[in-house]
């Protein structure tokens, strides 16, 4: 599954972010977007893109391609 798959309300943890490019990886990684990290979809902007997400105790709007690359697993 994919971060861009989730639904509002929906937590998750980071699996991998390997298909993505190293200067984007790099930048999450700053931002906390680390492997096992807990993160949660807040919501969806009207037409679809982007979307905000929770992570590190910090909200950040990705977009939905971006998203898409970040492979996780839901929360139980």
């Amino acid at each position: 599954m994919v971060l861009s798959d989730l639904k509002v309300g929906q937590s998750a943890s980071i699996i991998n972010m390997h298909e993505m490019e190293p200067v984007m990886r790099k930048k999450l990684l700053n931002m906390g977007f680390l492997p096992k990290a807990n993160v949660e979809l807040l919501r969806i902007a009207p037409m679809g893109d982007p979307i905000a997400v929770r992570c590190a105790n910090s909200s950040i709007a990705l977009r939905k391609t971006l998203a898409s690359q970040i492979k996780v697993e839901l929360s139980a």
